[in-house]
């Protein structure tokens, strides 16, 4: 359709560019009248050829002039002036023509828009009756289904209170049942109870005066076994204090006043060697004799312990030496 429109309009320019060419080619066009050249005759007689003069020098060339383009006459502006009119009307009329197919053709799309809006409509409507009468069927199959349900949990409702009432009736007599049973059970498990009780009390008293008795027992057993161990220390602590007097006797060399005593304190390890010093707790009074004692000692040692005695016991040894007992050792 936009094609159509346009063919009208090509034609007139078309037209309009035909026009200004030839007006353009009229005012252009140069066509000589005569031309300026001398133009040398010759005379040919009968009687044979004459001497020829010296023929004239030739005048120098005169300079052309260009005629200026003739102007148009009245009958190529008049036809010049016909063809641009004739172009306008052709150029209004394409246009009338285009506006009146423009015209046709809005008209001719608002009819078919007017007929599918209608179409649409008419669709549209069809379609909400349709959806109505689907909706209402749709409804109607809802109501119907509702009234089954209803019906259906009504009988239920009758059967379960029916089943209920039942039920109910046995739970009652079960439970009466149940009830004396339970009454029966639990005086029989309170009399065993009982029994078991009193037999579980007896048990405590006697498993109690056993664990006392045996208490007792072992208490009286460590006790003697703790005065025989105390005895048997005591008695291997005299020994080794005497065989330390007896190694310390051995090494005196010297003699002094019988009167004169001191005693002694020393540190031992495990093993009877003496740890640092022995030093006098109880002095003589006389410290010669106190140096001696103390030299004799370290010359003793060492005092290989006992068997069987604790360390503890022979960790640190207190001896009184008296100068009557070295000097006759």
């Amino acid at each position: 359709m936009k094609q159509k429109r346009r063919w009208p309009l090509i034609l007139a320019i078309t037209l309009n560019g035909a026009i200004l060419i030839a007006l353009f080619w009229s005012f252009h066009v140069y066509v000589p009248t005569a031309s300026n050249a001398p133009v040398q005759a010759e005379l040919i007689s009968g009687s044979g050829p004459k001497a020829t003069p010296a023929p004239a020098p030739a005048p120098a060339p005169k300079a052309i002039q260009k005629p200026s383009p003739p102007r148009p006459s009245a009958a190529q502006q008049a036809a010049a002036a016909e063809a641009k009119a004739t172009a306008r009307k052709a150029e209004e009329k394409a246009h009338q023509e285009a506006a009146a197919r423009a015209a046709e053709e809005k008209a001719a799309a608002a009819q078919a828009a007017k007929e599918k809006a209608a179409a649409l409509a008419r669709a549209e409507a069809k379609q909400s009756a349709m959806a109505a009468k689907q909706q209402a069927a749709a409804e109607q199959a809802k109501a119907e289904h509702a009234a089954q349900q209803k019906a259906a949990r009504q009988a239920a409702a009758e059967k379960a209170a029916e089943a209920k009432a039942a039920a109910a009736k046995a739970a009652e007599v079960k439970a009466a049942a149940e009830t004396a049973r339970a009454a029966a059970l639990k005086k029989q498990m309170a009399e065993q109870t009982a029994k078991a009780e009193e037999a579980a009390r007896a048990k405590a008293l006697q498993r109690q005066l056993s664990e006392a008795k045996a208490k007792a027992q072992a208490e009286a057993n460590l006790a003697a076994a703790r005065a025989q161990q105390a005895a048997e220390n005591q008695r291997l602590i005299g020994l080794f204090a005497q065989k330390i007097r007896t190694q310390v006797y051995n090494a005196w060399n010297t003699n002094f006043s019988a009167a004169l005593s001191c005693t002694v304190q020393m540190e031992l390890n495990p093993q009877g060697q003496i740890i640092g010093q022995p030093r006098i707790i109880r002095s003589s009074g006389n410290p010669r004799f106190d140096q001696a004692v103390i030299a004799a000692v370290q010359a003793a040692a060492p005092f290989a312990p006992p068997i069987g005695l604790s360390y503890d016991l022979y960790k640190e040894v207190n001896l009184k030496f008296n100068a009557e007992e070295l000097n006759h050792g």
